[in-house]
């Protein structure tokens, strides 16, 4: 079985129940002292938040670990791969011992399970969840591969990753839970030397995303009249727009350029692909 179709079926498919063991190693659960299991290496979760964790661990106290973690061998330690919050209130709970569950998995794999846990809970940011598909790509995927890994549709991978190309200070913003994803998006739609201050605007009006994505910037330097494409081309700016997925802009009457807006290598080939170009080998 391909390991595109185990991911494309979520979690579940990556650790099977008892069952079976469809992904290959063992699905005993067996009993580990709890110095021996180290950190994620490959965690895209990087904020706990501390009353869910109290929460958690009240909740252990009192019922136990009911869901055992999965972990990996590294040298005499157990390092974890999905279970890091079940992990950190055991230890608030004053556990010295958690079930796990062993697998021998490559660093990919680790990481994959790791974003699909998280995603399936709803538990990351936009800019953890970002991240993490950034690491698949430096892993090897590309979008694509990242997409169907996550089952994700690509445009959502691809509207995330872009959140990387924000400034450094919106994206401590967003991090920090100052703006929203939305907020986020609409300071990307801004000119990229307008995006600082379209951050202070948001963060000093307290705009809302609708708001936020109607800021335009005044400015007192002349700025040269646009001349509107002819009727009959703004159809066809639209026709091209349907059958690409892009903005399409004509400018020109008798002569003139047409422009294909892509954000990536990927997009721009899946773009050639439909206009019917096929590279040369």
């Amino acid at each position: 079985m391909s390991k595109k179709s185990s991911l494309g079926r979520g979690l579940n498919a990556l650790i099977p129940n008892k069952k079976g063991t469809e992904a290959g190693g063992s699905t005993q659960v067996q009993t580990l002292n709890l110095e021996r299991v180290t950190q994620a290496a490959y965690q895209p979760r990087q904020v706990f938040e501390p009353e869910s964790l109290a929460e958690l661990a009240q909740s252990i106290r009192e019922k136990g670990v009911l869901q055992p973690l999965l972990v990996r061998p590294r040298g005499d330690a157990f390092e974890i791969v999905a279970g890091e919050r079940r992990w950190r209130a055991s230890q608030l709970a004053g556990l010295t011992e958690i079930p796990v569950i062993i697998r021998d998995l490559a660093d990919r794999e680790a990481l994959e399970i790791a974003i699909i846990e998280n995603l399936q809970r709803e538990d990351l940011g936009p800019l953890e969840e970002a991240r993490a598909y950034q690491a698949l790509l430096d892993h090897g995927l590309n979008q694509e591969g990242v997409a169907q890994a996550v089952g994700k549709g690509r445009s959502t991978v691809t509207n995330a990753l872009r959140l990387l190309s924000l400034p450094e200070s919106a994206l401590k913003a967003l991090d920090s839970g100052a703006i929203s994803a939305g907020h986020a998006r609409a300071i990307l739609a801004q000119p990229e030397k307008d995006r600082a201050w379209a951050l202070e605007q948001i963060t000093a009006r307290r705009l809302n995303v609708r708001e936020a994505e109607a800021l335009k910037r005044e400015t007192k330097t002349h700025q040269p009249i646009k001349v509107n494409p002819p009727r009959a081309y703004k159809q066809v700016e639209l026709d091209l727009s349907r059958r690409t997925g892009t903005k399409v802009r004509i400018t020109g009457e008798d002569k003139g350029k047409v422009e294909f807006n892509y954000a990536s290598r990927e997009e721009l080939d899946r773009i050639l692909h439909l206009l019917g170009y096929e590279a040369d080998e």
